[in-house]
């Protein structure tokens, strides 16, 4: 009790002597029910010999009753210049150790590779500096000793290990880096890393976390070169998953589609490859082909990412007279839109919405699913952000109406 009081104090925090004592008043301490139990005057008796005794040690000073010296405690002081021989009689490992320990574990993130790790490392080190944990918790020093581990390791090339997988090559456990890593890790990276995602699973993606192997699901005509074979797509009317492994090694030669169209949801995606129809975005024959359909699943997977880059780079080296534009079709939400910027800022500077403006969601509204304050707020964020400027028609839409519509109820008839 004296002790949890002397590490929350002042003189904790300045490692330095003070006249200020830490203290506890008897009748309203978490002994008083066994101090004054009227029905066993011996819990009060051996109380007070222990009190005695840390006394004569030096350990703490005694206040009694007037009058009753010896038999009724009234205050009960810790002597500061023994508070290491405190320690040692509870039996308790000192907070200042703790806190040492904590930033010998935390030491190596110092010179992280990644800007966010290195900033919280370095809010984390500066409050432990001046004594203060600052939300940390120094009774799982494992636990941190663990996430430094995975922290360390994270920026290795892996592309989307799975975690049991990563936790058994770390920890020697399967499990357990989701019982003791997983949520201090998003909480740190929620606060520190910049980007928003919309489930804890797209954040462990984007960090090269998954939960199993995933795959780059697409539809349509694309040709790549692969281990000195040509493989077209094409011939697939069902679509086809590329492996991390096939994305790592193929060569995009020809993508003979004269629009991509990268589709958020996998009801949407399967809906559209298996419905049968073209997009028409107008033009001649040559537009009535069959888009490159892309499912995205949110915010892109790492594999997908890699996917998106080989893309980018064919459609940006394209010398066609019309090379194919690249459009993307998501929910008209918070989450959709944001999804869009990111895809559009990271890998196609020219992508454009489809089926993602105002004049469609007045047409869908009464498919819309309600929302409140808390969500319109972050609506309003971006209606204020410049970059999400052309938005705002379908943001006032959506302030106005408090709805939003996802692509599901969209069918693709309407294509």
């Amino acid at each position: 009790m004296l002790l949890q009081k002397y590490e929350r104090s002042r003189a904790f925090r300045a490692a330095a002597p003070s006249k200020q004592r830490p203290q506890f008043v008897m009748d309203r301490s978490s002994l008083a029910a066994d101090y004054y139990d009227e029905m066993d005057y011996h819990k009060r008796e051996a109380i007070n010999d222990a009190l005695a005794s840390l006394s004569a040690d030096g350990v703490v000073e005694v206040a009694w009753v007037k009058f009753r010296e010896g038999r009724q405690a009234d205050r009960v002081y810790l002597n500061l210049e023994a508070v290491e021989k405190a320690y040692d009689l509870a039996g308790i490992v000192p907070k200042s150790d703790k806190i040492a320990l904590l930033r010998d574990i935390l030491e190596p993130l110092a010179d992280h590779p990644w800007p966010w790790v290195r900033k919280w490392w370095y809010e984390a080190d500066g409050n432990l500096s001046l004594r203060k944990t600052a939300g940390l918790d120094l009774d799982r020093l494992d636990e941190y000793r663990d996430l430094a581990r995975v922290l360390l390791a994270l920026p290795g090339p892996q592309e989307g290990v799975p975690k049991r997988v990563l936790s058994q090559n770390l920890l020697r456990d399967s499990k357990r880096f989701e019982q003791a890593v997983e949520k201090r890790l998003l909480s740190i990276y929620k606060r520190y890393g910049g980007e928003e995602f919309d489930t804890d699973e797209e954040y462990l993606d984007s960090l090269g976390i998954v939960d199993h192997p995933k795959m780059v699901l697409l539809a349509g005509s694309i040709r790549f070169r692969l281990g000195g074979q040509e493989v077209n797509t094409g011939v697939l009317p069902g679509g086809v998953g590329l492996s991390a492994e096939t994305v790592e090694q193929m060569k995009i030669a020809a993508v003979k589609a004269p629009r991509i169209i990268s589709v958020e949801n996998l009801t949407s995606y399967y809906s559209l490859v298996h419905s049968g129809r073209v997009i028409p975005l107008g033009g001649g024959p040559e537009e009535r082909k069959r888009s490159l359909v892309v499912y995205t699943g949110g915010f892109p997977h790492r594999t997908l990412q890699k996917f998106f880059g080989r893309l980018a780079e064919y459609v940006s080296g394209d010398r066609r007279p019309n090379p194919p534009g690249v459009y993307h079709w998501g929910d008209m939400d918070y989450g959709g839109i944001r999804i869009f910027e990111y895809i559009k800022r990271n890998f196609f500077p020219g992508l454009k919405p489809y089926l993602m403006d105002a004049e469609t969601y007045r047409r869908h509204l009464d498919t819309g699913i309600p929302f409140g304050d808390e969500y319109a707020d972050k609506l309003r964020n971006l209606m204020t952000d410049p970059s999400y400027a052309s938005w705002r028609p379908l943001l006032q839409a959506m302030l106005l109406h408090r709805r939003r519509v996802e692509q599901d109820s969209i069918r693709p008839e309407i294509f």
